[in-house]
């Protein structure tokens, strides 16, 4: 498991100092972004998906400090949490989201 990181670490806005990096991309991929947001907003588009898994993998990571610390997360509670997303879900979907 890695260690847990602060909240902060993957809410950065775009605001923050930048620098150019380079990363290999299949080209579909490329393709995708560009037909989707231009190529003016490719970095922007791409330094968001990469907050958002850096966000995912903190959640990972505070689940598995619960489990090592608590045990498995009970049936109950995860069947309630299946439950509320799949409400919230149907109530986004009504509302047009």
């Amino acid at each position: 498991m890695s260690e847990p990181h602060g909240a902060d670490d993957s809410e950065r806005t775009v605001s923050d100092r930048v620098r150019k990096v380079s990363v290999s991309m299949p080209e579909s991929l490329i393709t995708q972004v560009r037909e989707r947001v231009g190529s003016g907003s490719f970095s922007r588009y791409v330094t968001e998906a990469v907050m958002r898994q850096l966000q995912m993998d903190n959640l990972d990571d505070l689940i598995a400090d619960y489990v090592s610390r608590h045990g498995p997360l009970p049936q109950e509670a995860l069947d309630k949490a299946e439950k509320a997303l799949c409400e919230l879900e149907a109530k986004w979907a009504e509302e047009g989201w």
